[in-house]
Formats: structure tokens, C-alpha cells, sequence
């Protein structure tokens, strides 16, 4: 009898566990259920990898991502710090972030993390599998903050989550604190060209714009919305006085410097004049988006700024917080590539 009770129990235990399950609330306001046990992520928007490895160090349960992310892991050094996510499958994305569903069946995850502000075509497949599907967008510092929360809970890395959003607040108030005093004509005007040569910017709604304001400079597209194409005539009547390269481009600031485009003469911009012209860093992600490094991307570009506000060595601020947040050090090679100083 004892023997029966005994095995009854153990069932009864495995029972439990195997149900045992946790709810998020997505960025849709949809209960999404999960396994306790999170073990296999596929994931589409393009930050989400490097911000899971920020919170469990490893980004060893990511089983699929998105190209693009996997371009950054492989063109950073995530692929030095974490060598796993380099084996993560990319091949179930058909164009954009529309997915080819048995591909995503394949890698049998128990979760997939999509975009919900990009219309339901995108989301609403991945649904009808019964696969626990996580609605994100993009992107806030708010949209941020709520991604470091439901990814903390999916990985039961809360704490870590928590660390990350009390630094990002911090630093917020300290840079309100620093730049919000300044004259408007002190304030440097910047462009920011995320696509290199292709002419793209981002004006008013967007986080870049967000930042640029935070930093104490003034985003000459802050009159558009959005994301838009710009001529080359808007940008020489613009005439920034610094220009960022952002990492969804291979260009340099050389190729502008030196006018390898064709179509395109940069001889007269003030920035160029100056080589005010600036890449982006590339960290564990690219600096440009909101993610789990922001903060050091707003101390990048007070520096470049407003030099005398910026009374540090952006190397010895980015080791300080690898080693804070990843329990990593980094080498000066390393660092020299995060800052494009490595030939």
C-alpha cells in the first residue's frame, strides 16, 4: 500500500511539473502561457538576441533569430562572448519578418518572439501554430523598459532586468541633469544617416531623435516623421555640423570624406569640411536602436558633442560595464573594434 502511495505521489509531482507554467502580458495586452523551463527561443526582431544574452550571459536558448541579427552577432564580438548564438538557425525568414512556418516548426521552440506593430501577416501565422507567441514593438525608451521586463521574466533573469532599467533611469536623469541648461545655438547639428549613402534618417517619434535631444544636440530631421528618404539638395540646405554613420550600413565616414558615392558631392556639408563624420559603435549590438547598452551610446555622443561635458575615456566607461553587466573583460583589441579602430 505504502509502495502505491509512493507512485502515486511521484506521478502526481511529475504532473505538477510538467504543467507547471508562468504568464506574460505582451506588448498587445495578450496573456501569453509558457513552460516554466524556458529551453528553445526563436526570435524576429533584430535587438532581441543581444538583449536575452544580456540577461542570462549565454543566449544559448536562442534556436533561431532574424538575419539581420545574426549580421550583427557575427560583425561584433557577441560571437567572441557568446559562440553559441552563432548556431542559432536564420533560414525560416522569407523576406522581412515574414516566416516560412514549417521551417519555424522545425526547431520546435517554446516560444517565438514577434513583432506586433508591423500588421498581422507577420503574427498572426505564427498564432495559429499554438506556439506561446510574444507581441513586441518598437521602440521607446518605454518599449525598452518593457522588453527588459518580459525578457527578465521569460528567462527568470528579473534581477538582472531590474539592474539594466535602474542604470538606463540613472542615466536619463543625469544627462537631463547635464544638457538641459544649454543654449539652443551651443547645441550641435546633427544628422544621422542609419543607412549610410542611402539617404535615410530619422526624424521626430524616433528613439534616435529621443537621444540626440537627451545628448544636448539638435536632429536637423526633427521636423519629419519618422523614418524617411532625404535628398541630397534637404541635407546641403541642412548643413550639419556632425554626421553619424549608423551599423545598418558597411560605410565609413572615409567614403563620404573622400566622395565615393555617385550622384552625391559631400565637398561643401560643414561635418564633412570639419571630418565631423562619425560609424556608430558596434557592441554586444548595434548602438544605434534602443537596447540594453544605450546608455553608452548617449555617452558616446556627448563626447563627440560637448567634449567638455564628457570628462572620460569611452574605453574605460564600456570595460567598466562589461565587466558590471556581462562579468566580461574585454581587451583592448576588443575595444578597439566596438569603436571601428581596428583596420
Amino acid at each position: 500500500m505504502k509502495r502505491i502511495q509512493i507512485v502515486i505521489l511521484l506521478i502526481l509531482i511529475t504532473f505538477s511539473v510538467s504543467f507547471s507554467s508562468k504568464v506574460i502580458v505582451d506588448q498587445r495586452g495578450e496573456e501569453v502561457v509558457l513552460k516554466d523551463d524556458i529551453q528553445r527561443i526563436v526570435t524576429l526582431p533584430m535587438p532581441a538576441p543581444a538583449l536575452l544574452f544580456a540577461l542570462d550571459k549565454s543566449g544559448e536558448k536562442i534556436v533561431g533569430m532574424h538575419p539581420s541579427s545574426m549580421t550583427a552577432v557575427k560583425d561584433s564580438i557577441l560571437s567572441q562572448m557568446a559562440p553559441a548564438m552563432l548556431q542559432a538557425n536564420t533560414g525560416f525568414v522569407k523576406s522581412g519578418f515574414e516566416t516560412n512556418v514549417e521551417e519555424v516548426l522545425k526547431l520546435n521552440p517554446d516560444v517565438i518572439l514577434q513583432w506586433c506593430d508591423k500588421g498581422e501577416k507577420i503574427i498572426e501565422p505564427l498564432d495559429r501554430t499554438g506556439i506561446p507567441v510574444i507581441g513586441l514593438k518598437y521602440g521607446s525608451q518605454e518599449d525598452l523598459e518593457v522588453w527588459l521586463t518580459i525578457f527578465g521574466e521569460l528567462l527568470d533573469e528579473q534581477e538582472q532586468a531590474a539592474k539594466f532599467i535602474e542604470f538606463h533611469r540613472k542615466a536619463i536623469e543625469d544627462f537631463e541633469a547635464q544638457t538641459t541648461n544649454i543654449p539652443n545655438e551651443e547645441k550641435p547639428k546633427i544628422l544621422y544617416l542609419p543607412y549610410g549613402s542611402q539617404l535615410y534618417t530619422t526624424g521626430k517619434g524616433t528613439y534616435n531623435d529621443f537621444y540626440f535631444g537627451l545628448t544636448g544636440a539638435n536632429n536637423v530631421a526633427s521636423d519629419i516623421e519618422g523614418w524617411k528618404i532625404v535628398t541630397m539638395e534637404q541635407i546641403m540646405l541642412w548643413n550639419p555640423d556632425i554626421i553619424y554613420v549608423g551599423n545598418f550600413s558597411d560605410e565609413m565616414p572615409e567614403d563620404f570624406i573622400t566622395n565615393s558615392f555617385e550622384s552625391q558631392d559631400w565637398s561643401t556639408i560643414n561635418a564633412i569640411k570639419e571630418k565631423a563624420i562619425y560609424k556608430v559603435p558596434l557592441g554586444v549590438y548595434r548602438w544605434d536602436p534602443p537596447s540594453q547598452e544605450s546608455p553608452l551610446m548617449w555617452k558616446w555622443l556627448l563626447k563627440k558633442q560637448h567634449p567638455e561635458l564628457a570628462d572620460y575615456d569611452m574605453k574605460v566607461v564600456t570595460g567598466d560595464f562589461y565587466e558590471e553587466f556581462y562579468d566580461y573583460t574585454l581587451s583592448e583589441e576588443q575595444l578597439s573594434e566596438i569603436f571601428y579602430e581596428v583596420e
